[in-house]
């Protein structure tokens, strides 16, 4: 029964309502949110919100497609929510890679867009150097491995 309600909830959330828990690490969280599009260059209208239950500190990605490499991928950014932000290539922790896939692990070819169906589940390789090597110090994240879970999926 429980199989069965996750499988609808993968199939049936749209992609900005879709909350996630890093598998290993429940208090590891995740969410694609609404940005404005104001670059061509990033025409997604989401960016990926992870929130550290432990530090209290929150990141933000921007996903984008690698192009001829097939490969799809997270831009670290500052909050969008900052006044004038824009998606640049300031990317204070640099790239990390993105596996998207639907609740059978079929991996999808593509990054999520706003509106669509999110994914069941994804998993970003390198997050673990990305949150340790690539902050200062004082700042360090530790993180288990990083497979994400949908886990629910907001009303509206």
């Amino acid at each position: 029964m429980l199989l069965a309600a996750v499988a609808l909830l993968a199939a049936t959330c749209p992609v900005e309502r879709a909350h996630y828990a890093l598998r290993t690490m429940p208090g590891v969280t995740a969410r694609f949110v609404r940005v404005p599009v104001v670059d061509p260059d990033w025409s997604e209208g989401i960016a990926l919100r992870m929130d550290f239950a432990a530090t209290g500190r929150r990141y933000w990605w921007l996903p984008w497609n690698g192009g001829t490499d097939g490969l799809q991928h997270l831009a670290s950014t500052p909050d969008p929510a900052t006044k004038g932000w824009r998606p640049t290539l300031a990317r204070p922790l640099g790239d990390v890679d993105l596996v998207a896939t639907d609740m059978r692990y079929t991996v999808w070819e593509r990054v999520p867009h706003r509106g669509e169906t999110a994914p069941a589940h994804f998993f970003i390789e390198n997050l673990g150097e990305a949150m340790w090597y690539r902050t200062p110090g004082d700042r360090r994240e530790a993180t288990a491995k990083q497979f994400f879970d949908l886990v629910r999926c907001d009303r509206r």
